[in-house]
């Protein structure tokens, strides 16, 4: 039975209330068949990043006030990191006059429950004393804040053992070594780290005797089972060969700032493949994870199945050169992942320009069941949308549906999906700010929030955010969403560059229910490459099961789905990675914890 069968088998009258489950197990064989056969071409030389002159303040105005009937919804984000004791700012050391390039890429965020207690905590990683990068400050460390909810977290960094002090980039979560507590990935300027969660409230850097020595710049991060062997897997984007010893400072007519990544090259990004022992073994290039010297610059990644088939693929989000879709291709020897994002139309814009890629958001945004790639771009150069045309190919919509004409006056960082206004389609958040210095003008900017209309193309609606925060200019940079509050929408944690993270708890009065799914496995390894399908009503959403996303951060683990006002169950089709579905209907307005071939149970 292929895929699409599936998707077809009849749903045998299923009740309107109470809770069901049929179970439909496919032979391994389905999982893996009808894989595309892709190619790749050469690419030339990626340009070096140049800036472009800033649009005069009337004509960003004129961008964003165009007539537009108003919101059925009004959203409001309030910013409550302060009372909810977020008390954290990231360090740059940008006052020490190096003008190194990792001073304006700021941290990364990432949520987890690492006490298992039912509430999402949030781990914010933090900058050090450049010349002390290599082996810490002792200064500056990371930050781990126990979560609550609505009571607010509390700072527990020094009690849990968290004492990573060198220069923070991204944050991963995964239980690597599946005894049901997740661990971190730490990426840094300089050596990475991983972290144990010990299962007691406290946390081990493991990183030697596990094997992580990799001593370069990484930033975002994702696990994933790779090899598909049944242990999870790493994979870290590294971005440039920039350091103290090879940085120089770049003049721009407004007065002296950073240099682009055009002045640099790339690094090969290493990929931890898991023994099983708790120990990793760096297997890029065996896997078939190869790149042309100094081509990659990654900032972002995301693993996801984009072709249906239950095999996730990886794309990566490369600064200023082509992007990079890796494909597992089955072979003699095993599986072998195949580059092919110039032939899938996902490498460069429409117009065959390299763009700058800082945060990836993968969903369904034009309601067709399958995943699409929104990527975050440079000032003056517009944010991407490629569309998801099936079998592997996609088509950069970004002028057809507005995007790229809410984006131009912006430089977008970390992004996350979410269905604010709860009407069944999905919008984005993104964090802004720019990236060349505070003499190079805008430099702080203000947040976006879109909305998707009717006929698919999106409007910046940010000036009618209800709460302070939208009111401002930000250095935005990480941003990861999550449900911390457990009320059924969606909030967003945002990292900053020098000015205090925020928590943005999601306060719109949106109509309509939430569904909260959170799904395991016996084996206890992520379901990464799994759909879920919800419908209610005549409403139908399909979102993936994917790692990675934004930039330098985690999401909430759990998928939220919205449903029509009303209390018609939801019924929920669950495909997960080993061919196996499950279906159930289950009631709104709750969160469920699904088990592979197990019944749900509703979470308090």
């Amino acid at each position: 039975m292929n895929r699409r069968g599936i998707e077809s088998l009849p749903r045998g009258g299923l009740p309107r209330t109470g809770l069901i489950r049929r179970r439909i197990v496919l032979p391994a064989a389905c999982v893996l068949a009808g894989l595309l056969v892709g190619g790749c071409r050469p690419e030339s030389p990626p340009p070096a990043k140049v800036p472009v002159a800033t649009k005069p303040p009337a004509a960003t105005a004129a961008v964003k006030t165009s007539p537009r009937p108003p919101l059925a919804v009004n959203p409001r984000f309030v910013d409550v990191a302060a009372e909810a004791g977020l008390d954290f700012t990231y360090f740059n050391d940008a006052s020490s006059g190096h003008w190194l390039i990792v001073e304006v890429m700021g941290g990364g965020a990432g949520w987890l429950d690492y006490d298992l207690d039912g509430w999402l905590d949030l781990y914010l990683t933090e900058g050090c004393r450049l010349e002390q990068a290599g082996t810490g400050d002792g200064e500056h460390r990371d930050r781990l804040y126990r979560g609550r909810g609505a009571a607010g977290f509390r700072d527990v960094s020094r009690a849990a053992g968290v004492m990573d002090d060198r220069y923070g980039q991204g944050v991963a979560v995964g239980d690597y070594d599946a005894d049901g507590f997740p661990d971190l990935y730490l990426a840094n300027f300089g050596s990475a780290a991983l972290l144990h969660n010990n299962g007691d409230g406290t946390f081990t850097d493991v990183s030697t005797t596990a094997g992580i020595h990799r001593d370069t710049w990484g930033t975002s991060v994702a696990f994933a089972d790779l090899d598909h062997d049944g242990n999870l897997d790493i994979y870290a984007c590294t971005f440039l060969d920039n350091t103290l010893a090879n940085n120089k400072p770049c003049e721009y007519p407004q007065g002296r700032g950073y240099c682009g990544p055009g002045s640099y090259l790339g690094e090969q990004d290493p990929v931890w493949v898991s023994h099983g022992d708790g120990t990793f073994a760096e297997m890029s290039q065996a896997l078939g994870f190869v790149e042309k010297e100094g081509r990659g610059k990654g900032l972002a990644v995301a693993v996801v199945d984009l072709d249906d088939d239950l095999v996730p693929e990886v794309y990566v989000g490369n600064d200023m050169t082509p992007n990079f879709l890796y494909v597992a291709r089955p072979t003699a020897d095993g599986l072998h992942y195949e580059e092919i994002a110039t032939s899938a139309g996902c490498a460069v814009s429409d117009d065959g320009e390299n763009e700058a890629s800082m945060g990836i958001a993968n969903d369904d945004f034009d309601g067709d069941g399958l995943p699409d790639i929104f990527l975050c771009h440079f000032l003056n150069a517009k944010n991407t949308l490629y569309k998801n045309l099936g079998g592997l190919q996609f088509a950069d919509v970004s002028r057809r549906t507005r995007i790229a004409a809410t984006s131009l006056h912006n430089l977008g960082f970390g992004t996350v999906p979410l269905d604010w206004d709860r009407d069944g389609r999905m919008e984005m958040f993104v964090a802004t700010g720019h990236v060349l210095g505070p003499k190079v003008q805008p430099n702080e900017m203000q947040p976006q929030l879109l909305r998707q209309t009717d006929n698919g193309t999106f409007i910046d609606v940010s000036d009618d955010v209800g709460g302070s925060y939208f009111g401002g200019r930000w250095l935005g940079r990480a941003a990861a969403g999550a449900d911390y509050d457990n009320d059924g929408d969606l909030d967003i944690a945002v990292s900053h560059n020098t000015t205090p993270v925020a928590l943005l708890r999601d306060d719109t009065a949106a109509p309509g229910r939430f569904l909260g799914l959170d799904l395991r496995t016996p084996t206890r390894l992520p379901p990464i490459g799994g759909r879920v399908e919800v419908r209610s009503g005549t409403r139908r959403i399909v979102r993936p099961v994917a790692a990675g996303g934004s930039y330098l951060s985690s999401h909430d683990p759990r998928l939220l789905f919205t449903l029509p006002p009303g209390d018609e169950p939801a019924e929920v089709t669950i495909q997960w990675p080993s061919g196996g579905v499950d279906r159930f209907t289950l009631a709104g307005d709750a969160y469920w914890r699904v088990t592979e071939g197990g019944e749900p149970v509703r979470m308090p």
